[in-house]
């Protein structure tokens, strides 16, 4: 944030127009109806110690509770809850929960919800915004559930922001030098043409984490700074990207050969930067072990629990069935949703630098692989390629590397302009439209989806 603060202070920065930007994505109040944001919505209240909130305090303790395991196989169940051996024993819990060392904690890492938590602080000076009756806690959720809603939506949309914001800086810095106006011209199509407005700016996902630390990062990488802090801050960024989902591991394939080509900048700076990278990766992983017993955190234990359901192998999926589907399937495809991105494959001959064009697309193409096996590759409850959201940066940096004249001939810029008001008009539905998108998911289109 202080860097934010610093870089924002320059008067050639737009920046009615970012905080424009900002209003539009707070401008959209219903929440998306998902149990994903379940543990980053209530981590406000979880890690600030007086409120004595408990997950389990969000369960139904009629149906979340130990079975014996004759009792657990004559249950009917589906996906949204999953069993965890624990003694002998099956206790069933929502799949956003696992059973940590000492009390049910999230699935999913803790990032989101940190710094959901850091601005539900902010807001809380000098009165609470969150006061928490831990006698009554059932009805102290229910008053404080519109709160927690607006302060998710709130995060989301500061964090989306940002992002914009470190493209816009990045998009001006070589090899993409582009003008203050081309600058926001691309900033506008990430903002509003891609999954960043539908997904990222309107809750708090991981993906939301994701593309903000991501668009820190790149900014720093083709930043000409010495300063020793910038190596630093690369070194703790990538291992906070890697412990905010671990896929994130592939995204950072593109910052790792670019280091490499600008060897010569780096050299013995790589020091600082490979020592805080380690350290901080040794320092999440001691958090996780704490209190999950278990370097990987939720993660693991998840995955153990999918098991027990009867999915051994999550990435046992049809790759080409998945990739058909992440791609160019009419309920999921992110070609589909955002259209317009398909320009760069269509002219990448026109591509002057061809070696920027192809390390761009190496993370791009390696998260799609990745999540091509994935069982559930669709993403549940939710609208688009929701996994293909952590791409959009490099989507867009892609798109930038066309040559205007490509835009010349009157067919193709009606069909560009065409594509952008499809993708906006796309984006803006699962924007608007929250309560009905989530019919996006593998309930409804399980087969049909892929069969292209």
């Amino acid at each position: 944030m202080y860097l934010f603060f610093v870089l924002f202070q320059n008067r050639e920065i737009p920046r009615f127009r970012f905080i424009a930007i900002f209003l539009v994505y707070l401008s959209f109040t219903n929440p998306v109806p998902s149990s994903d944001l379940i543990p980053a919505r209530f981590m406000p209240l979880w890690m600030d110690q007086t409120k004595n909130f408990e997950f389990k305090d969000l369960l139904n303790q009629m149906i979340h509770k130990e079975y014996s395991p004759e009792e657990f196989t004559s249950l009917t169940r589906d996906f949204t809850d999953l069993p965890h051996n624990i003694g002998g024993k099956i206790l069933v819990l929502p799949y956003y929960l696992v059973p940590g060392s000492k009390e049910y904690l999230p699935s999913y890492p803790w990032t989101a919800g940190s710094i959901n938590f850091l601005f539900g602080k902010l807001f809380s000076i000098p009165t609470s915004l969150l006061p928490f009756d831990p006698i009554h806690k059932e009805s102290s959720i229910l008053f404080l559930l519109p709160k927690l809603y607006q302060l998710e939506k709130f995060t989301a949309a500061v964090l989306s922001t940002l992002s914009s914001f470190f493209l816009f800086l990045m998009l001006q810095k070589k090899p993409f030098s582009k003008t203050n106006y081309e600058s926001f011209l691309y900033v506008l199509l990430y903002s509003f043409c891609t999954s960043h407005f539908s997904n990222s700016s309107q809750a708090l996902w991981q993906h939301t984490v994701i593309e903000f630390f991501l668009s820190i990062l790149l900014y720093l990488l083709f930043h000409q700074s010495q300063n020793t802090f910038k190596y630093i801050l690369v070194g703790v960024i990538s291992a906070a990207l890697i412990y905010s989902r671990p896929s994130s591991i592939f995204l950072l394939s593109f910052p790792a050969i670019y280091i490499l080509q600008n060897f010569r900048e780096w050299k013995w700076k790589l020091v600082f930067t490979g020592t805080f990278f380690w350290l901080s990766l040794l320092l999440f992983g001691l958090i996780n072990y704490y209190y999950y017993h278990d370097v990987m955190g939720g993660y693991n234990l998840h995955k153990k629990a999918y098991a027990l359901a009867g999915y051994t192998d999550l990435f046992s999926y049809p790759m080409m069935k998945g990739f058909l589907g992440l791609t160019l399937s009419p309920g999921f495809g992110y070609y589909i949703f955002s259209p317009f991105l398909i320009f760069p494959f269509l002219f990448y001959r026109k591509i002057e630098n061809k070696t920027l064009l192809f390390l761009l697309i190496l993370p791009e193409l390696l998260i799609l692989l990745f999540y091509s096996k994935y069982v559930f590759w669709e993403g549940g409850h939710s609208y688009g390629s929701r996994f293909l959201t952590d791409i959009n940066l490099y989507s867009i940096l892609t798109f930038s590397l066309l040559p205007l004249d490509v835009y010349k001939k009157r067919l193709i810029k009606y069909i560009l302009i065409i594509l952008i008001i499809l993708s906006i008009g796309i984006q803006y539905y699962g924007t608007n439209q929250k309560e009905f998108v989530s019919i996006w998911n593998s309930d409804l289109l399980p087969k049909n989806c892929t069969d292209i």
